[in-house]
């Protein structure tokens, strides 16, 4: 229930809380047994609290056996006040419940037990027609009808509520999930656009002038190893922003720098096929790739000179890391995956590390960690 709709609510209960109880007390010299009057009332208010909880933010689901005990309340308190009421009270506020007990009706309705509540209604609608039957009122009809007028009210009010409030989620559901689409949409054009001027930079000042100083240089000179590991460099940072854009931001290029200037070979690929957005557009899983970065820069880190591959394949929404080097780097990669747990990054991990001989190797899956749990890594 969003605060919205609870502040609809609540002024209506407030207003029943404070009205009904009142003028049930002040009625008492009416009733010829005040302690069940009395009674009746407290176990009223006390369900009636109950089933207002939603108001305070407790769950909107009741369970089926409570709200048949709420719902007993309704016709029990007119068995326990109209009887021992003079008929001539019957329609003044002396007989207080037809009206204070519909709290528990709409809050039955607005907590999604209509069938429960159109019993209670039905029940107390079966209490009313069996004293009116039985007394000596004129035109006992429109006096039936009349009593039964909160009922009839409040129930149906309470069902254009809870359409209303329907109706008010589905829409607020629908705006969230465009908005999140916009929101990925610019994000993916911003990721693009920076893609493209890092590209550009790249060309300007790395591809270009070691493309001049290869064709300037003749292939024995002794730089030319030095030339050719520097555009094995270059080659494989373009080939980072083409293949896996989306795992890139500032800290995994500098982590990958370090890596490839240790010596370690990396390959981080993306081969996901993105799934088309409610307004057509074709997006990434922004979430999952964000935790993956997260947990990207500090695997790089402590991958020594290891071979590293990272791929998210396109079968589904989950990547896979492999590692094959000394066991220490291998042990150093699990041991960065479980501190990434401990820093709440969601993305469940499952390894499978072998160490023998001083060579160590290490496989692990890669998956968003379910909504409402944190990553549950099997190391």
């Amino acid at each position: 229930m969003t605060r919205v709709q609870r502040a609809c609510l609540l002024g209506t209960v407030i207003w029943l809380f404070s009205h009904g109880p009142l003028v049930a007390l002040l009625s008492l010299h009416q009733h010829r047994v005040p302690w069940l009057a009395v009674t009746a009332l407290t176990a009223v208010l006390a369900v009636s609290a109950v089933a207002v909880r939603p108001l305070l933010g407790g769950p909107i689901e009741v369970s089926r056996r409570a709200a048949v005990a709420m719902a007993l309340v309704v016709p029990l308190s007119g068995l326990a006040v109209t009887p021992f009421l003079d008929e001539s009270l019957w329609r003044t506020y002396g007989n207080w419940w037809p009206g204070l007990t519909q709290i528990v009706v709409a809050a039955l309705v607005v907590r999604r037990r209509p069938l429960v509540a159109l019993g209670a209604e039905l029940a107390s609608a079966a209490v009313l027609g069996v004293c009116v039957a039985g007394s000596d009122l004129p035109n006992r009809a429109v006096v039936f009808a009349a009593l039964n007028q909160p009922a009839i009210v409040w129930f149906s009010a309470s069902l254009g509520v809870r359409l209303l409030f329907d109706r008010t989620a589905r829409d607020v559901a629908r705006y969230a999930a465009d908005e999140g689409a916009s929101v990925a949409g610019r994000a993916a054009t911003e990721a693009r656009g920076r893609s493209a001027r890092q590209r550009r930079e790249d060309l300007e000042h790395d591809v270009v002038p070691l493309l001049r100083r290869v064709a300037l240089s003749d292939p024995g000179v002794p730089t030319w190893p030095t030339l050719s590991r520097a555009a094995l460099t270059v080659e494989r940072r373009l080939r980072d922003d083409l293949r896996a854009r989306d795992l890139l931001d500032e800290d995994v290029r500098s982590a990958l720098r370090r890596a490839r200037d240790r010596g370690c070979e990396v390959d981080v690929v993306d081969d996901r096929r993105v799934a088309a957005g409610p307004t057509g557009d074709r997006l990434p899983a922004a979430g999952f790739t964000a935790e993956l970065r997260t947990l990207l820069a500090p695997v790089l880190d402590a991958c020594g000179t290891a071979r590293v591959t990272l791929r998210l394949p396109p079968q589904g929404q989950w990547a896979t890391l492999s590692v094959d080097g000394s066991a220490r780097e291998a042990d150093a990669v699990a041991a960065a995956l479980r501190m990434g747990h401990l820093r709440g990054v969601g993305v469940d991990v499952e390894t499978d590390l072998h160490t023998e001989g001083g060579a160590g190797s290490l496989w692990a899956e890669l998956r968003p960690a379910p909504v409402g749990t944190g990553p549950q890594p099997a190391l």
